[in-house]
């Protein structure tokens, strides 16, 4: 035989026998090398392959996500509603060999998936009402029939990626009871809004008349705390000319009469923290009155250009104590001042003729009736 001719049965036989033993295999794809029908290996990565040429083939499979479209089935809701729901599936092949054994190829995994699917999303829906199927819960239902299904078809090598509803419809028939449910349901919704607003809203206007009331109180604090600068407590000591203490002299501060001086001359007085100061004693006897007046100007409750005139001498401890307040009510305090005055001056047990006009009873007749004085 010729050299040339060795050449062409060389070159013949190359172009025969080449394409059986190397192959390629693309990035989008699985490669499954058979032998006699027997599994010899998987191929996953791409690139140039061999195998053995006549007794091997390769099987390729698509390794990219996957969509199937089902046809509109119907469904019968928890309520006895029908339901035509349209589906679509993403999926991909998670294991070649096993997808190979168990449904062949792309055509059978569809006919299988579809069936799982149905028969799931048939059960779901059937435990649902219709109003969830077509509204707000429709996610939610999905999510579960792709969950269980996905847990049946992990023997076909198949993995699930979602499940979703393309499109729902309902039969003419129970279309006005349908919407007349939705509606329902919105206005339920709608007044449950409403009610959690008027809940909120009342614990806006409760916090809001809280701090109000906070507010005015620490107003009020304020205001006792600015009122109480004005005022002073000091002790008038009232004596004859030899100085010799005068009991039940009646002591009048500023035109309001404010009590009467104990055994040993003195009673205590509420002054103005500054500005004049008029301070009036009285002392009646069987046979003889006795007077005297004391006048100055406060600074700081001190006694300053102080006068002094009449049988009775008056002077001031000058150790006044500010007033701090019972309450922002200037009579309140006078009130309270005042209950204590009766307690040194009255002692247990004693009896006090004095006329009803007298200023030193003036709460004894009802509330409100003091005088301030100026």
């Amino acid at each position: 035989m010729s050299k040339q001719a060795i050449i062409v049965i060389a070159i013949i036989a190359a172009i025969f026998i080449i394409p059986q033993t190397a192959f390629l295999v693309d990035e989008r794809e699985y490669a499954l090398v058979l032998q006699l029908g027997q599994h010899k290996r998987t191929i996953d990565e791409a690139g140039l392959q061999f195998k053995v040429p006549f007794i091997q083939n390769v099987i390729r499979f698509d390794r990219r996500i996957q969509t199937s479209d089902a046809p509109s089935d119907e469904f019968l809701t928890v309520d006895m509603e029908r339901l035509y729901i349209d589906h679509v599936t993403r999926w991909y092949i998670k294991d070649p060999l096993q997808f190979y054994v168990t449904v062949r190829n792309e055509a059978g995994a569809v006919i299988r998936l579809q069936n799982i699917i149905v028969a799931e999303l048939r059960d779901v829906v059937s435990s649902e009402l219709i109003l969830n199927v077509i509204s707000g819960e429709r996610e939610a239902i999905m999510n579960r029939v792709t969950s269980r299904s996905n847990r049946r078809v992990e023997d076909f090598g198949i993995e699930l990626i979602d499940i979703r509803m393309k499109r729902v419809d309902v039969p003419s028939a129970v279309e006005e009871s349908v919407f007349q449910r939705m509606r329902a349901e919105r206005e339920r919704i709608a007044a449950r809004h409403r009610a959690e607003g008027e809940e909120r809203a009342l614990a806006i206007r409760a916090q809001a008349d809280a701090d109000r009331h906070m507010i005015l109180g620490e107003g009020e604090a304020r205001a006792t705390r600015i009122f109480a600068e004005g005022f002073a407590e000091d002790l008038v000591k009232v004596t004859d000319r030899d100085n010799n203490p005068v009991s039940q002299a009646v002591v009048t501060v500023n035109n309001s009469e404010i009590g009467v001086t104990d055994i040993s001359g003195h009673l205590t007085v509420y002054i103005p923290y500054s500005g004049d100061i008029h301070i009036n004693a009285r002392q009646e006897d069987m046979d003889q009155t006795k007077e005297g007046e004391f006048t100055g100007i406060l600074e700081h409750a001190l006694a300053r250009n102080v006068q002094r005139t009449g049988d009775l001498q008056i002077s001031l401890a000058a150790s006044p104590l500010i007033f701090h307040g019972y309450t922002a009510d200037e009579e309140f305090y006078r009130f309270m001042k005042t209950l204590e005055s009766y307690e040194k001056f009255i002692p247990e047990g004693s009896t006090l003729v004095l006329g009803t006009d007298s200023e030193l009873f003036d709460y004894l007749r009802g509330p409100g009736s003091f005088q301030s004085y100026q």
